[in-house]
């Protein structure tokens, strides 16, 4: 029996709710065409099963036993419950979803400078009769769910930048689900086109209220013009029965550059994919993230980074902390085509064990098929230091302070190559509040 036979019961779900939402999504009749095809895809591929190499150590039977639900409407939500997840002293534009909808009351993009637009990705598309579902300039977005998202999404951000453009304060993006009522789903799209020369830091934060179980499926295209640059700092702290899945693709033209940082907090269970192709000389990505989980959570990356042409640079650095019985799954690959000499890329990833029952499952891979090339990587999994411990012991450091103080040491390295120090200092204290001992620490500094 193919997986696809073994989880029609889910599918037939999902073309029945297809059908029940369809004339309330937003686009042309040619959008329309583009996401029932999107839905074939994914009908046909149903959802990934851990019989696929890159689902071995991730089983989405928790979300595929569910009848999920796109909400008729988003349920109420205020500022006041939104400002613990927004940084103090952090001066940005803000647009937020609530449930998979565009909440204008929330966002705050007045003021925007020339050149620059921030508008609902669902506007945008009912207002503009040629726009796509998924970007032209993106050459591919594979695997079922990325389809599943094309087929249902209700809104996102859409972001573009004219030639020259600067974004001077960053733009906050805020995806919420209310977690009011069970079992519902959003779908969350979000695009940005940078045009040559423009720059701009954005803050994509995932963010789980309520009690409910929900499934929160998001994509995010960015179409990177001639130096145009891109500083992207994903946080994804969904509520401890939310379901995360979401999917990173970066398309570099000449001379671009992207500064990915992901922070994995939250969720039951969170898989992320990341993924960047650089198709002209002189791009740039560096991909940074940190994972904690905790309890029985389950947090999966995998990322990859295409070198299609030659003179590219790419740098990965990932690091995870586990506890409890949490399980955390890494997968880097770094892809260099045979046109793609003088590339200079390093993967590293690092994941230290709280507990005798954490688990990590790590692979950085390199795909090389050219011969002038600088490439390397690695891969460390371990427990803190033990003399480490007994010096700050000796010193008159408490056991969980000083458990506190190198775990936080571990992870922290990554969260300052931010560079902006609202958004670091509100990550610290995220990572700390979820650390054990984090407590310690804080009493400590």
């Amino acid at each position: 029996m193919s997986a696809t036979q073994q989880i029609e019961p889910s599918i037939d779900h999902y073309l029945a709710e297809y059908a029940r939402v369809e004339r309330d999504l937003p686009g042309s009749d040619d959008s329309k065409r583009e996401r029932s095809a999107e839905l074939t895809r994914f009908s046909e591929a149903g959802f990934p099963s851990t019989r696929e190499e890159d689902w071995k150590y991730t089983s989405l039977q928790p979300v595929e036993k569910r009848r999920f639900e796109i909400s008729d409407e988003a349920e109420p939500v205020a500022l006041d419950e939104l400002r613990a997840f927004i940084p103090a002293d952090l001066d940005a534009h803000r647009i937020i979803f609530v449930d998979g909808r565009f909440n204008a009351a929330l966002s705050d993009v007045d003021d925007l400078p020339a050149g620059v637009t921030v508008r609902s990705f669902a506007d945008y598309l009912s207002e503009n009769a040629g726009a796509t579902v998924k970007a032209r300039e993106i050459e591919e977005e594979p695997g079922s769910l990325t389809a599943m998202n094309a087929a249902f999404f209700t809104d996102g951000a859409y972001v573009e930048t004219a030639a020259n453009a600067v974004l001077e304060k960053p733009l906050h993006v805020i995806s919420v689900t209310s977690g009011v009522r069970d079992e519902r789903m959003t779908q969350v799209r979000h695009r940005y086109v940078f045009g040559e020369n423009s720059q701009a830091v954005v803050i994509e934060h995932s963010v789980g209220l309520g009690s409910k179980a929900y499934f929160a499926n998001q994509v995010t295209e960015a179409v990177m013009g001639r130096n145009a640059q891109l500083t992207r700092v994903r946080i994804q702290q969904e509520s401890e029965r939310g379901y995360h899945v979401s999917s990173f693709f970066a398309q570099q033209r000449r001379d671009s550059r992207v500064f990915n940082h992901g922070f994995d907090l939250g969720g039951r269970l969170a898989r992320i994919d990341t993924n960047a192709r650089l198709v002209d000389h002189n791009a740039e990505v560096h991909f940074n993230g940190v994972y904690t989980a905790t309890g029985r959570q389950h947090v999966d990356n995998h990322t990859r980074i295409d070198h299609a042409t030659e003179h590219s640079l790419s740098r990965e650095r990932y690091k995870g902390v586990l506890a409890g019985h949490a399980r955390g799954v890494f997968n880097g690959k770094i892809v260099i085509q045979k046109d793609a000499q003088k590339t200079d890329s390093d993967l590293s990833s690092d994941a230290l064990l709280l507990s005798d029952n954490a688990e990590v499952d790590a692979k950085p891979e390199l795909e090389i098929y050219a011969d002038d090339v600088t490439a390397g990587h690695g891969s460390t999994i371990g427990q803190l230091d033990e003399d480490a411990v007994f010096y700050l012991n000796s010193r008159g450091v408490s056991e969980e302070g000083a458990r506190a103080i190198l775990t936080y040491s571990f992870a922290n390295a990554l969260v300052q190559k931010i560079g902006i120090e609202p958004i670091e200092r509100y990550v610290e204290a995220a990572i700390l509040a979820k650390l054990p001992g984090g407590r310690a620490y804080v009493d400590l500094a």
